[in-house]
């Protein structure tokens, strides 16, 4: 199983740059470039990195067509693979965080994704594209330029309606926040989506994002895992269900607001939540601790790739070049 980084919407393109060879001298397959309504501009961010590297893949996660036109979308897309010599890739989501930046409403979305990937997908280098969609229309694009290596096409989705979509349009699927419960039954889903769709799971990529925390020091890991529990699957009960009683789960979803507060504060503190609760709901959908966690990290990363995942894409947050060291030379090297 391959590992890629996912950077902060925060890093600078000098900062990518540094990272991302960084992470390339450790064997690392690919670094992401997050895309948040507020961040720079993940194209550009890894603008640098695709001219310095020669190896690691890069791309940003994710883009919407409600956001940015499908066109527009294929000409960045391939500007970057042609900067990284047929090294980018993306992963084409329904929108998130920008969406709300901008007030759009996510109507009609597995249509808006599945004329995005048609036209991503499409041969516009020796021949011109009209396409004629519902949402989006494209005519007369060629990009005879685009010599490179196609790059690759990632669909982000939890749902099953967008993960067909990625079996039969895209190269790859990435999930987030799922457990390896959670991981086994959606590639077990996609296989059988894949074999519908007449295609090999073995030419097919998994994905799936997954919080990095652990740390030397054991305490402020835990912090920062407590302050990012919120994302976790914006605490939705199915990625906790597998480990989680009812009753934590009704604690957890009644206490939402706390979990929220902390993250927008930045602090540690999850007011009215139990330490124990906190702990098992970290403890079991991401990785921290101090370095004594190394052990239990790579048993579930084994775990994962046991059950088809090819790739997982680690989100490092504070100390990236710290937690990109400690991924690089404890982690890679131990790896089944």
């Amino acid at each position: 199983m391959d590992i890629d980084i996912i950077l902060n919407e925060f890093t600078s393109p000098q900062e990518a740059a540094e990272l991302g060879l960084l992470a390339e001298r450790y064997g690392v397959r690919g670094v992401w470039a997050s895309n948040y309504g507020w961040s720079r501009d993940p194209f550009l961010t890894l603008a640098p990195l695709a001219q310095q590297s020669t190896q690691i893949r890069l791309g940003p996660l994710a883009v919407s067509p409600y956001e940015l036109h499908p066109l527009k979308m294929a000409n960045l897309l391939l500007g970057l693979n042609e900067m990284s010599r047929g090294r980018a890739m993306i992963t084409v989501g329904g929108g998130g965080a920008v969406l709300q930046a901008i007030g759009m409403k996510r109507e009609r979305m597995v249509r808006a994704v599945r004329e995005c990937l048609e036209i991503l997908t499409a041969d516009v280098t020796n021949k011109s594209l009209n396409y004629e969609g519902e949402l989006y229309k494209v005519y007369g694009y060629k990009a005879e330029w685009a010599t490179d290596k196609r790059p690759l096409i990632y669909v982000g989705s939890n749902h099953p309606q967008t993960r067909r979509l990625s079996a039969n349009l895209a190269d790859g699927l990435m999930t987030s926040d799922f457990c390896v419960p959670l991981m086994k039954d959606f590639i077990e889903s996609t296989h059988a989506d894949l074999k519908e769709a007449g295609r090999s799971p073995a030419d097919f990529r998994f994905n799936n994002f997954w919080a990095w925390h652990i740390k030397d020091d054991a305490a402020a890991s835990m912090r920062e895992a407590r302050r990012e529990l919120i994302l976790r699957g914006y605490l939705g009960e199915k990625y906790f269900q597998p480990f989680l009683s009812d009753d934590e789960i009704r604690l957890m979803t009644d206490n939402f607001q706390a979990f929220l507060d902390a993250f927008m504060n930045s602090t540690d503190v999850i007011e009215g939540v139990p330490e124990e609760l906190v702990n098992k709901m970290i403890d079991n959908i991401s990785f921290a601790g101090g370095l004594d966690a190394i052990d239990k990290a790579i048993a579930t990363l084994n775990e994962f790739a046991d059950i088809g995942l090819t790739e997982i894409a680690l989100r490092v947050h504070d100390d990236p070049a710290d937690a990109i060291k400690l991924i690089g030379e404890q982690v890679m090297p131990r790896l089944g």
